[in-house]
């Protein structure tokens, strides 16, 4: 009896283990982030045996499935371990892509982390792009839908495909000879905008210039970088002057200032750059104008610049500017041009400031008065959340004295306050909330409201609250191998 009772008893183990490793398969089956409180009590009553041999036979004769459930023994390897990967394929980057294809020189952008030239699997080739959709409330309501005085979210009351850029460039590869390319062209109403102002030399019996040629090209340029870090680079290219750039995706708030709206977006004409022990760059630019593809009259401008980076947080830059930008091109009649800047950025905070003065001897006009203006801004940004998606806020409070309205055509100081949130949902893909107010000090008003859509006309606002809603999706992939 005692041999049969005893081989009996010795089954029982047998025939309850097999069936409780089939449910544990099943169980991890249906739900593999692991809601099985089973398998894990039976994984604590395996290892408590663990002196005895005999428990540890049955789980290796009847335990491939049990074992590659809770086979870490720590439920964490069986049942977190399959929830934090996806966590980890959804955390967003540090910065956008692209981020570096939009701040090429303009290091003051400071928009996140930048890629690397020095670490090892450089890739130089980058082909991107990004798409800027948006919906804008203007408490003016103006007719004619316009936004007045800003180049890159000119469009009001409607939803817009504000902006939309595809591009294809080469970085140089740090201590070789390399050359550099880069051209982008874009659509949209923020591209007609940009080039609305460009001279078409000749009147109506020029050719070959104007908005209607120049509108489609957002950058154009070729060059090259050698091992000691001069830069030769000549074409249509990203102006320096200013925080913020006109690829509105890669600015803190999105909106820019006046500030940026009253000076060059992009330059044509040529650069020469030296960086000096990979913090301090002097440059010299020889463009046709302002802003200007096209020249307005016989002789190029210039404009020295000078940076100093000595992180991957800090910028601070100046640029001066020296240059005929009227038909008359003599020396007293140049303009006179300083942006002084500063960023300082990390990932949870960023703040900049900037300060422009700038002088017209207006030779054209009686007694050749001195037309001037001035400005400044402050930028701040703060991380609010950030771990599989981030949110940022950004403030930004500006003025912008045009003591005779040699900029924005009325005599007045602007005064304005941008507020916005900055949502990035995936890697490629970004949402903002912003709310911006603007004053004129112009007693007859600056701003479009309702029927007066005139400039200079009676009924303009001197006031503006505006609400932008923009979804923007950007791509941007790197390629070609480390070489020279």
């Amino acid at each position: 009896m005692s041999p049969t009772i005893l081989s009996l008893a010795s089954l029982v183990p047998l025939v309850l283990a097999a069936p409780a490793g089939e449910s544990a398969g099943e169980s991890g089956a249906l739900a593999l982030p692991p809601w099985t409180p089973t398998p894990a009590i039976e994984v604590r009553v395996e290892p408590t045996p663990e002196p005895p041999e005999p428990a540890s036979e049955p789980a290796s004769s009847a335990a491939p499935a049990p074992a590659r459930g809770p086979a870490p023994v720590v439920r964490s390897a069986s049942a977190p371990a399959p929830a934090l990967v996806p966590a980890e394929e959804d955390r967003v980057e540090e910065a956008l892509p692209g981020t570096d294809a939009a701040a090429v020189n303009n290091p003051a952008l400071a928009a996140g982390e930048h890629m690397d030239p020095h670490l090892p699997g450089f890739k130089p080739w980058e082909v991107g792009g990004f798409i800027d959709v948006n919906y804008s409330y203007n408490s003016n309501n103006p007719d004619n839908h316009v936004y007045r005085g800003t180049s890159v979210q000119p469009r009001t009351g409607e939803f817009s495909l504000n902006h939309a850029v595809a591009y294809i460039r080469r970085d140089a590869i740090p201590g070789k000879f390399s050359p550099l390319f880069e051209f982008a062209a874009q659509g949209g109403p923020a591209a007609d905008a940009l080039v609305a102002y460009e001279p078409n030399p000749g009147g109506a019996n020029g050719k070959f210039a104007g908005p209607e040629v120049w509108k489609h090209l957002s950058r154009a340029n070729i060059g090259f970088r050698s091992r000691h870090g001069t830069e030769v680079v000549v074409g249509l290219q990203l102006s320096p002057v200013g925080i913020g750039v006109h690829w509105s995706p890669y600015n803190w708030n999105y909106t820019v200032t006046w500030q940026l709206n009253s000076v060059p977006y992009y330059l044509s004409g040529l650069k020469l750059a030296q960086t000096i022990r990979d913090k301090h760059q002097v440059q010299l630019w020889i463009v046709n104008g302002w802003q200007l593809l096209a020249d307005n009259n016989k002789a190029p401008s210039v404009m020295l610049g000078y940076t100093f980076t000595p992180s991957d947080k800090f910028n601070l830059g100046e640029y001066v500017w020296i240059g005929p930008e009227q038909a008359d091109m003599r020396p007293r009649a140049w303009r006179l041009f300083s942006d002084t800047q500063a960023t300082y950025n990390t990932e949870r905070f960023g703040v900049g400031a900037l300060f422009d003065v700038g002088a017209d001897p207006r030779t054209d006009l009686p007694l050749s008065p001195w037309q001037m203006w001035m400005n400044g801004a402050v930028f701040t940004r703060w991380r609010v959340l950030g771990k599989l998606r981030t949110w940022d806020m950004a403030l930004r409070p500006e003025f912008f004295w045009d003591r005779d309205g040699r900029m924005f055509g009325v005599p007045q100081t602007l005064v304005s306050a941008a507020f916005t949130n900055n949502v990035r949902v995936f890697n490629n893909l970004l949402v903002r909330l912003e709310y911006r107010y603007d004053h004129s000090t112009s007693p007859t008003g600056f701003f479009y409201r309702g029927p007066a859509i005139m400039d200079g006309g009676p009924g303009l606002a001197r006031d503006q609250h505006t609400i932008f809603f923009s979804v923007a999706g950007v791509f941007a992939h790197r390629f070609g191998g480390k070489r020279g």
